[in-house]
């Protein structure tokens, strides 16, 4: 069963190391038709990368919000995170305390991670969902995203009501019972089509909680889901993208149902050995929807890499993947 952070930092130094490039400081979901866009603060930033200072873990993350919550505010205040935290990793601290809008001791918490090796990326996680706004693509654009995450959360069904068309939002609660009307195997192939479509078509730096369609514990025939797995590591072999191995199962939506975790520890084994045989990159993510969630279940995901025999971690800097090493090798050492 998956930790908190706070827990399990301090087991294994390479749980600290372990990037995370999935985190939401626009906070936990709201019931679906209630969410409405959230501006970013530098403030709101600041402090999400002040909270992995202050534990010392994960020393590497990255910010990537829903493009759903995209706001005007958004490039103007990544802007200004960014400046603010060259100047506490300058140790200009009344500098980076007053741009970011945070108190003098914040800025002095982040100064010391900065010093320390730790850095912050920001991205977004961009989906297919349709109350993205029409400028969603320019607004992503103008932050300068050190990383995109490639990800699916609507299908287009035929509902027994709203008719053909209609987009489906397949890991929201309140829309879970349109499995049994859609069907576990059509529902799988459709998000497998969407996804490598957008993977194929669209830029991407990592593609983003492949088992989504599970999050319910609708599982595919395990042949067919072999086969998305291949498809999926030939796409990203192609285009060059990573694959997330996504911690918030194992500590959030499987955390009392012990056949679910180990079913999903079990394919997440399985696909990180497929990527690894084909020279596809990982990437962990934690899908943090709040700071106490950082680093989430990293043990759990740090057992598997060692099973794998996985020594290196994609991070995305500036707009390319970079490569967190783990344990030093012998090359390494040379």
């Amino acid at each position: 069963m998956g930790s908190s952070p706070q827990d399990t930092m301090t087991e294994d130094p390479r749980i600290a190391a372990l990037p995370d490039i999935h985190g939401h400081a626009k906070g936990e979901h709201k019931p679906f038709a209630e969410e409405r866009p959230i501006p970013y603060t530098a403030r709101m930033l600041f402090l999400w990368f002040f909270h992995a200072c202050r534990r010392g873990a994960p020393r590497f993350m990255m910010v990537a919000d829903h493009v759903n919550y995209l706001t005007f505010e958004d490039p103007a205040a990544t802007n200004l995170v960014r400046r603010a935290l060259k100047l506490a990793q300058a140790g200009d601290l009344y500098g980076a305390a007053e741009t970011a809008g945070v108190e003098l001791q914040h800025a002095a918490v982040v100064s010391e991670g900065l010093r320390r090796g730790m850095r912050c990326s920001i991205g977004a996680e961009v989906d297919n969902d349709p109350r993205n706004r029409p400028d969603a693509q320019n607004i992503v654009e103008a932050m300068r995203p050190d990383g995109i995450i490639r990800a699916v959360h609507f299908l287009p069904i035929t509902h027994p009501q709203h008719g053909e068309n209609w987009m489906w939002a397949f890991g929201i609660e309140e829309f879970k019972e349109l499995f049994d009307v859609v069907g576990t195997e059509a529902t799988w192939e459709l998000y497998v089509t969407t996804l490598l479509d957008a993977i194929e078509k669209l830029p991407g730096h990592i593609v983003a909680h492949f088992y989504a369609p599970a999050k319910f514990g609708h599982w595919p025939d395990e042949a067919k889901l072999e086969e998305y797995e291949d498809r999926l590591v030939a796409t990203c072999a192609e285009r060059g993208l990573a694959i997330e191995i996504n911690a918030r199962p194992f500590y959030r939506y499987f955390v009392d149902d012990e056949a679910q975790r180990n079913k999903y520890r079990a394919v997440t084994l399985r696909l990180m050995r497929k990527a690894k045989a084909k020279g596809v990159a990982v990437a962990v993510g934690s899908g943090a929807h709040s700071p106490k969630d950082q680093g989430g279940a990293f043990e759990t995901v740090l057992a598997l890499l060692d099973e794998a025999e996985i020594n290196e971690i994609a991070f995305p800097i500036g707009g390319r993947l970079a490569h967190v090493a783990l344990r030093a090798t012998e090359e390494d050492v040379r």
